[in-house]
This record gives C-alpha cells, structure tokens and sequence, in this order.
C-alpha cells in the first residue's frame, strides 16, 4: 500500500502507512505532531506483520523526536535563563549607581536645604543669582524625585526577573525530567520492538497464530462466562480453598495460571466482558517477593529478578509462584494481544501446582476441556471477580 501525504493537511492520515510520511519535516515540531498521528492510526491496524512493524517502528521514531524537541526546549531555556541572569546584573549595577546616586543628591540637597531664603539673598550678590540658586534647589528636588522613581522601578523589574529565573528554572527541571522520561520509554519501545520480533521470529505466520489464540482464549473465557450464567451453580469456597491444578488447556502456550481481576458483581455475570473491567490483581494480591522471569514487566528486562509485589490483603492464588507476564503492558503483549494490552498476570510453580481462591466467594467451574480451556470465576464480597483460568480437567 502506497503512503500519499495529502497536499491540503499534512496530519491527514487515514491509513497505517508503509514508508514513513515524517522523515522530511522540517521541525521536529512537525514531527512529533506527524508521528502521532501515525501511531495512533496504525495502533488500530495492528491485524498483520507489516502494520504491527510499523507501529512499533513510528513510536521509537515518535519518542525521537520528543526527545530532540526535549533537548530543543533545554537549549532554549537555558539560553533564556543566561539572558536574564544577564539582565539581573545589569539592573543590580543599576541599582548599586542609582543609590549611591541619590544618597549624593540628598547629601547636597540637605546641606542647602539647611539655608534660609533670607540668608540665599544675603549670600547673593545680586537678584540673578538667588533666582539662580533658587532655580537649583527645585532642579535637585526635581532630580531626586525622579532618581528615586527610577530606582523603585528598578526594583520592581529586578524583583520581576528574579521571579522569571526561577520560573525558567523550574521549567527548566521539568524538560530534563521529561527528557529523561523519554529516554527511558525510548529503550522500552526499543526492547519491545526487539522482543516482538524474537517471539514472531519474523514471520507473518506466526504472529497471526498468536493473535489467534489469544482471540480465541478470549472468547473460550467470554463462552464460560456465558454458559455459567445461564445454567452454572455457585459453590461457597474460603479463602485459600484448593480450586483446580496449574494447566495448560485452551489456548495456552505452556503449564500456567492466568489470575485476572474484573470489577463485577455476581448478579451481572451476564454482562461480563473479557476486553473491558479488567483491574490489576498486584493491587489487591498481599505484598510477597517472587522471581520475575525476564521480559515478565516492562521494568524486567535483561535477567530473572526478585522483586516485592503486592498492595492489598488477598492470598496468592499459588504458593510461590514465579511471574511470567505482567499486568499491562509487557514486552511480550504486542506479539500476542491485537490491543497491546495483558489483561491479567501469568504464573508459573512448579514445585506447587495447586491453585487456592484468594478470598472466601462464590465459585462457579467451568470445564471444557483441553480445546475450551478450564477455569473458575470466583465473586467476592467487594463486588470483585476473580478469573482463575488454563487449569487442569
């Protein structure tokens, strides 16, 4: 499909394109708004090879740009802030002559304004000079007043420079941190490109087979949920009440639990959606340390890590387990999720394939077999649900 940049609106792009339309902008302005629009069309074409490269492709060059416009704008406050800095010392210097200035005038002022106009006309020989000496005394009054208007709007504008600085720094602060934001979403984008490539190995036939077996474990679980709600009766289980085996069946790539968290109460079943509800389990799980297997997370990227994770009061739905994929965004979820995005958290015991309910609930099973996928949705008093999903028959 040939790429063809409209002469009438540059950003009207219609269509995931194959070569890149932003290259030769000339700003990296230009090119920041011209990617954009790019990942966001192509983020909705990610259905074969070529569209998901591509999106991939554009965030990294996406990312560069916000990075040079970063540094763009460090440059210019930077440059800004030496400006004013400038400014300060010359309305400092200002000052510092305006004063000595005026302290001279009032010193003068006050050695003539100790004199009489009787004793001017004494000291005057004749009437020209006392209108003379007259004349001097209201020209540095004058003078004075006009120094000291000069100096309190020096003050004022030194005050209003000062403020300025400070706002540049602060700004200042904020594109370094925004650079560095950038760089670090930058080496994640470039992970994720790399890591999408190795599971797909390149090919187009692979990476639709994953898209299609994460369809269809989504619509397997979507079935479950619509079958259990029609004709399923629930079963009270307790907290850490044994519910089923680690298993692969349905469309699995391996022997693992995926533990997912919906916000659903048990009188809406039938409203259950796979694609939407979805919270993160980290959230409610009880604060444990596990081995992360690499490219489990966004943040575990070059080896297996120990890491605490957990922030409620649930038990762990397996005893020790080790987590394969994050919640989320991972590096693995643009090679298997046409939305980019893990609905839920993977893991892996080995040691201990019992699977427990997290808290006390109301259990419904589904089974359907090595093909259809195992599974039980478990509802909890807080009006959330558990799925507990590729169990054992």
């Amino acid at each position: 499909m040939l790429f063809i940049i409209p002469h009438a609106k540059v950003n009207a792009i219609s269509s995931c394109p194959t070569e890149d339309p932003c290259k030769d902008k000339g700003s990296v302005f230009d090119k920041v708004a011209c990617y954009t629009d790019v990942v966001n069309v192509c983020s909705l074409e990610r259905e074969n090879m070529t569209a998901q490269i591509t999106y991939l492709t554009t965030r990294i060059e996406l990312t560069n740009s916000k990075i040079e416009s970063a540094k763009e704008k460090i440059k210019q406050l930077e440059d800004e802030i030496q400006t004013i800095g400038g400014k300060i010392d010359d309305i400092e210097k200002t000052l510092t002559d305006a004063t000595h200035i005026l302290i001279e005038r009032i010193i003068q002022t006050y050695k003539v304004g100790g004199v009489s106009y009787f004793d001017l006309i004494l000291t005057s020989n004749r009437v020209s000079d006392f209108v003379d000496k007259i004349k001097y005394v209201q020209s540095a009054q004058a003078h004075e007043r006009k120094i000291l208007f000069q100096l309190q709007n020096s003050k004022e504008n030194f005050k209003d420079q000062k403020k300025l600085r400070e706002d540049k720094k602060v700004e200042l602060d904020n594109a370094r941190l925004q650079l560095q934001k950038e760089e670090a979403t930058l080496a994640s984008q470039k992970r994720d490109k790399q890591v999408f490539l190795n599971v797909t190995r390149n090919s187009e036939a692979i990476f639709k087979q994953n898209l299609a077996a994460a369809k269809q474990e989504a619509q397997n679980i979507q079935q479950a949920a619509s079958i259990l709600s029609e004709a399923g009766v629930p079963h009270h289980v307790s907290r850490g009440d044994v519910i089923g085996l680690m298993g692969s069946t349905g469309f699995s790539t391996g022997p693992h639990l995926h533990f997912a968290v919906y916000n659903l109460k048990e009188s809406e079943l039938n409203k259950f959606n796979f694609d939407a509800g979805y919270e993160n389990p980290f959230n409610y799980l009880v604060n444990k340390q596990l081995l992360f297997h690499v490219n489990a997370c966004d943040d575990v990227t070059k080896e297996d890590t120990q890491k605490s994770i957990g922030g409620g009061s649930w038990e762990w739905p397996m005893s020790n387990p080790g987590i394969t994929q994050c919640f989320g965004h991972t590096p693995y979820s643009n090679a298997y999720y046409q939305s980019g995005i893990h609905n839920g958290v993977d893991m892996v015991d080995s040691n201990n394939i019992l699977v427990k309910a997290v808290d006390e609930g109301n259990a419904y099973t589904y089974r359907g077999g090595q093909a259809k996928g195992n599974g039980v949705f478990i509802f909890h008093s807080n009006g959330k649900m558990t799925l507990y999903w590729h169990l054992q028959n």
